[in-house]
């Protein structure tokens, strides 16, 4: 026949046997937990803790129960801190797990079994351990000593940590709930349990934990087993969600914030943990003039299932330009749930790619248009004057007596007198027209649409900005003269063999034909006395 406790001890028995194979299941590798060993020495003592208790119930002498409860703190004390490893562990917060940390989370338990294993000869932890009076089998009563109440507090300081940690993620870690709440139930339970035997309020004065362990137990190793307790991919997530140097925002399908990692935070300092669960928008906005593909449409969200834009980015008083990466998220049924924003960080290659295209399009120190890419414009206008037969008029100027101003003033002053023309210049000509810097002091202007007399009144007013405006220097005012030369296609030209869609190289000899005109138109005014215009009296 069985005593009042053979059930209790049947449930006890069984949450040890649960415990061992959690441990066993773990160290197979078939559970891809991330913390292996701590998961398995945590079962391994709380098997030990279940199967002690188990005993002490079913011995039948004061001399046992005193064996069976020092057996018991073999595993016990250490059971808080292993548990709040994992669930470190799980969080992603490694970083913390440093040796003088983890020293000082096990301390006070090897303490504690040191003394439980020697309390007969200073009673620090038991002051009196004697038989409890009054029921048909036997069971204790203890007086607590004063290292009790320190690993009472200890205990009960890590299992209140861990709850904490967990609902703090609880918000963060959506897609991890199930797990997160498995844990908790396992720290809920047992911290109600310890409440309880206290407060004097268990049967008999029993102790109700081991009990409870048969239901964490099962519940753990279900979860283990079926639904992925453990498994490595939160601790991934978020490692890898918090390293990122990518902004990595996660919104639901009303574009309410869920979740953001750090780099993130720094792009957007107005982001805190009080900003999730409201509208990204009105953050959004502080920063940008620019929407994200599909953020204010409700239905479809955009496109396809993701879309790429590069954006301008305003923080503070500085300016980025961040490439930003929208795509959906779904669950594991499929369903669409929200959508992921990356934040890409992408200033300094727009920097390279507008400084690669400055070299290739434009002048290094007057920031016109360079020899190579004015021939490649001219050469559209050109096709475009023949196609529509409109006039095209070619402009070479060139400084005269630049040399001198080199050697009397330095090349900085030489420098700063190109710029000083091509500002002087730019004020005499329309938007279309094609202004370049054509060799070293040399200068050609494109005009489209107008005729050698328009191209020629357009050199006089630059020719009139330069006389009357002179550039200042140290030395003073110095007035700077340039020679030009203008030609222009006419009829001859529209009556050619070549045809309106011929290839871009038939174009560009055309169009050297014209320069050339031009050139000869050039030379004529320098050796005219400089400081005057010459046009070509033959056609293209």
């Amino acid at each position: 026949m069985g005593t009042p406790y053979s059930a209790m001890i049947t449930l006890i028995v069984t949450a040890g046997v649960l415990n061992i194979i959690m441990g066993l299941y773990a160290l197979s590798g078939r559970s891809k937990l991330a913390m292996v060993k701590p998961f398995f020495v945590f079962s391994m003592l709380a098997s030990i803790y279940t199967f002690g208790a188990a005993l002490e119930l079913s011995s039948n002498s004061l001399h046992e129960i005193q064996f069976w409860i020092k057996f018991e703190y073999l595993g016990m004390p250490f059971l808080p801190p292993l548990n709040l490893l994992i669930i470190l562990s799980y969080l992603g917060m490694e970083r913390y797990l440093r040796r003088p940390l983890l020293i000082g989370m096990f301390a006070i338990p090897v303490v504690t079994m040191l003394l439980v294993m020697t309390n007969e000869m200073h009673h620090l932890y038991y002051r009196d351990i004697g038989l409890h009076s009054g029921i048909s089998s036997l069971k204790v009563d203890v007086v607590a000593g004063p290292w009790y109440i320190i690993q009472g507090a200890y205990t009960f300081a890590c299992m209140i940590g861990g709850v904490i940690l967990l609902l703090r993620s609880w918000h963060k870690m959506p897609s991890y709930r199930f797990q997160l709440n498995t844990m908790l139930i396992g720290l809920v339970l047992p911290l109600i349990g310890d409440f309880l035997y206290l407060g004097g309020l268990t049967p008999d004065g029993m102790d109700p934990i081991p009990v409870i362990m048969t239901l964490t137990s099962a519940l753990y190793l279900w979860a283990l087993t079926s639904k992925g307790l453990f498994y490595v991919a939160p601790i991934a997530r978020d490692n890898l969600f918090s390293s990122m140097r990518e902004g990595v925002l996660v919104l639901d399908l009303d574009n309410r914030l869920v979740d953001f990692n750090p780099a993130a935070a720094v792009m957007m300092p107005e982001l805190s943990p009080s900003a999730i669960g409201g509208p990204l928008l009105e953050l959004w906005y502080l920063h940008t003039t620019e929407p994200i593909f599909g953020m204010e449409q409700r239905e479809g969200w955009g496109a396809g299932e993701s879309d790429i834009q590069e954006i301008r980015w305003q923080l503070r008083d500085q300016s980025f330009n961040y490439q930003i990466r929208s795509s959906v998220v779904r669950n594991q049924g499929g369903r669409e749930v929200g959508r992921l924003i990356v934040l890409i960080d992408v200033t300094e290659r727009t920097r390279l790619q507008e400084e690669l295209r400055q070299g290739a399009y434009y002048d290094g120190l007057t920031r016109i248009y360079n020899r190579a890419h004015f021939m490649k414009l001219s050469c559209t206008l050109l096709s475009q004057a023949v196609r529509s037969r409109e006039p095209m008029a070619i402009l070479l100027f060139d400084i005269d007596h630049f040399k001198r101003i080199n050697d009397v003033y330095g090349h900085d002053m030489g420098d700063q007198a190109l710029l000083h023309i091509v500002e002087l210049s730019r004020q005499s000509l329309r938007s279309e027209d094609l202004f370049a810097r054509y060799g070293g002091e040399e200068f050609v202007i494109a005009i489209p649409g107008r005729t050698t007399t328009e191209a020629e009144a357009a050199a006089q007013r630059i020719r009139a900005e330069l006389r009357t405006q002179p550039m200042a220097t140290p030395q003073g005012p110095l007035f700077i003269t340039a020679s030009f030369g203008i030609a222009s296609i006419g009829a001859s030209f529209y009556n050619s063999t070549i045809e309106v869609d011929a290839e871009e190289v038939k174009w560009d000899a055309e169009l050297k034909r014209l320069l050339k005109l031009a050139d000869r138109a050039l030379y004529e005014a320098k050796h005219s006395g400089r400081n005057t215009i010459r046009v070509s009296d033959e056609e293209c």
